[in-house]
């Protein structure tokens, strides 16, 4: 809104205490953030979803699966494979404490 002269402003009212009035329109902005929704952001919010769904799925037997053999014994993990990630993740964070350092 454009204010062009004092006139355009309206007086408080006196009658409501502060605390009674609504909160202004940037509180409210501030709490929930703007939201654009077009067809397609709703194919790709629903196809999101779906993945997200199977892949929950699929962890969740995966989880199961691993539990079973624990409990029985059976569960032998591959020693280069665990060396492989540790070591990958020890470069991802040299990587991540080099870019913090410049």
């Amino acid at each position: 809104m454009k204010v062009n002269s004092s006139s355009d402003i309206r007086a408080l009212e006196t009658g409501k205490p502060v605390d009674a009035q609504k909160p202004s329109a940037a509180a409210t902005t501030a709490a929930q953030p703007d939201k654009v929704t077009t067809e397609e952001t709703a194919r790709l919010s629903q196809a999101v979803e779906a993945v997200r769904a199977q892949v929950g799925a699929g962890q969740s037997a995966k989880l199961a699966a691993i539990e079973n053999a624990v409990r029985q014994g059976t569960y032998r993990p591959d020693p280069a494979r665990i060396a492989e990630q540790i070591l990958q993740d020890a470069e991802v964070s040299a990587s991540l404490q080099a870019m913090l350092k410049r």
